[in-house]
């Protein structure tokens, strides 16, 4: 039951702006854009994107399974981007939840030990996790995202990730985005960025799973906008 939305067409925006930061624009603590409690996603290797992808694939699809509403899809979706459950608040969901997950940490139980490690999604929500860092592999900027909130209100009206991205870039998404349904548009309080819009985080994680798969594949060569080394702070993965 996972909840849907309405998205974009593919079409590049006419005003969209093609702006990428430069070193100047790059903070070491915090993100670009002014948006709340967001940071940089920098030099995300091939590895690191298609992990998160796939994992974030299962995930999605183990929801899906455990949930028979779209509000409850999203009451459990969210535990996952917190990593936790509360067992004493909804007990039957918990033990689902943490069967399906055995990574996930009952917040409720002090004695709590994980022996199998979570694979979490970079604090991160899941549905826009692996879209976020399939974007910064490719050398965008991605800025913030959400997976919209049908339960509890939400800043954005559809799964989203907000980026900087050139005219070469957007150029070579533009196909991936049409063929798995997803959009282009531009908020003009922060016309800077180019938002990628999806239906729903099933299209939204199809289209991380591509872009990786075919940037891989092709091979294709984008200019660095950037050299990450020279940032004292920055311990990211490799740019290859």
């Amino acid at each position: 039951m996972i909840p849907r939305f309405e998205s974009s067409d593919a079409e590049i925006p006419p005003q969209a702006a093609f702006w990428m930061p430069t070193e100047e624009d790059i903070p070491a603590d915090e993100g670009i854009g002014f948006f709340r409690n967001v940071w940089m996603i920098l030099g995300v290797s091939r590895v690191e994107a298609d992990v998160m992808a796939s994992q974030e694939s299962e995930y999605i699809a183990k929801i899906d399974d455990l949930t028979a509403s779209p509000e409850e899809f999203e009451r459990v979706a969210a535990c996952l981007d917190r990593e936790c459950v509360d067992s004493t608040r909804d007990p039957d969901t918990s033990e689902r939840l943490l069967e399906a997950f055995p990574g996930l940490i009952d917040e409720s139980d002090d004695e709590t030990y994980n022996d199998e490690p979570f694979m979490d999604l970079g604090s991160l929500e899941v549905g826009v996790a692996a879209l976020s860092r399939a974007l910064a592999y490719i050398g965008g900027v991605p800025v913030a995202s959400c997976r919209a909130h049908i339960a509890s209100g939400s800043w954005a009206d559809r799964p989203v990730v907000y980026a900087a991205l050139n005219r070469q870039r957007v150029e070579w998404l533009q196909p991936l985005i049409r063929e798995n349904d997803c959009g282009f548009h531009t908020d003009p309080n922060r016309g800077q960025f180019l938002v990628v819009d999806a239906p729903s985080i099933v299209e939204s994680n199809a289209l991380a799973l591509r872009i990786v798969r075919d940037f891989s594949r092709d091979g294709c060569g984008f200019e660095r906008w950037l050299d990450l080394k020279s940032f004292d702070w920055f311990y990211g993965a490799s740019e290859d």
